[in-house]
């Protein structure tokens, strides 16, 4: 009998090592990484760290260190689904029953900009490319709004594009009438207006619903849209679009002032592109 609680005892303990040495470091590797959720939305913050938005939070990546972003206090179905950065670096964040946040890098603390707006059904938010106190959010019923006090007082400007608008970003891309463009990531594909709200016409001919939307700070030109998982690039400010090849479905985009454009997945992994095209992954 004791022979038998002895063998028993022995497979027990050596069980409890395979379980140590080979399942546990899988287990921290596939947290490490996000547990396979989807990227919701990327951008960077004032270090340069990429800020990477998902279901279970907001994390900040810099030099392969996570560090989560703790979000603003919220109802149970508030749903944050866009980020921004300000051209003074300023972080923020919007989604339906969330309205728009900005974040204090010095207090840490969330601020609310949602006392002039409707209601806090607001889909996606953009900031000006070189106003600090110039923000615009797509609210889902009553169109676009803008502040030029950052985020102080909201004032309807636009109904926006005829479908609506999942992402959409400010560029000071040259040829406007005003200040810069409007990109906006539809339903039905890239919309695109001046910043003076004088029209809304197509971007090009792509078709299909717009998850993400992103540009090259440095070249204003070069646009970039994900489109039913599909990444597409112009080189014409949104006249005409090719395809890039990446492996993966894709669901959020950015530029980083570190590492170029970086691409959020449906599975959370997150791929830079290098100079020479290759895509290499962003460890966390």
């Amino acid at each position: 009998m004791k022979a038998m609680v002895h063998c028993l005892t022995s497979i027990l303990s050596r069980l409890f090592l395979f379980t140590l040495v080979v399942v546990m470091p899988a287990l921290v590797h596939a947290q490490s990484a996000g547990d396979g959720q989807p990227v919701k939305a990327l951008s960077t913050s004032s270090s340069g760290a990429l800020l990477v938005l998902r279901d279970s939070g907001l994390f900040a990546i810099e030099g392969g260190t996570v560090v989560e972003v703790p979000l603003p206090p919220s109802d149970p179905g508030a749903r944050p689904a866009s980020l921004a950065k300000g051209s003074d670096a300023s972080m923020y964040l919007a989604g339906p029953g969330l309205g728009i946040w900005r974040y204090d890098s010095v207090s840490e603390r969330w601020q609310s900009l949602n006392d002039t707006l409707p209601d806090l059904g607001v889909t996606a938010i953009a900031a000006h490319a070189t106003q600090p106190d110039t923000l615009y959010a797509y609210h889902g019923k009553d169109g676009m709004f803008r502040s030029r006090d950052g985020g102080a007082e909201w004032v309807k400007v636009d109904n926006g594009p005829q479908e609506p608008v999942q992402a959409f970003l400010h560029s000071d891309m040259p040829g406007s009438m005003e200040s810069g463009w409007l990109f906006a990531g539809t339903t039905r594909g890239v919309a695109r207006s001046m910043d003076c709200f004088c029209f809304w016409g197509d971007a090009g001919d792509l078709r299909g619903t717009v998850s993400a939307i992103s540009y090259d700070p440095a070249a204003p030109e070069n646009v970039y849209a994900v489109v039913e998982g599909q990444l597409h690039h112009s080189a014409d400010g949104g006249e005409t679009w090719t395809g890039i090849e990446i492996p993966q479905t894709v669901t959020a985009l950015a530029f980083s002032p570190a590492q170029g454009l970086v691409v959020g997945t449906e599975h959370g992994a997150l791929h830079a592109r290098g100079a020479d095209g290759e895509w290499m992954p962003v460890h966390e």
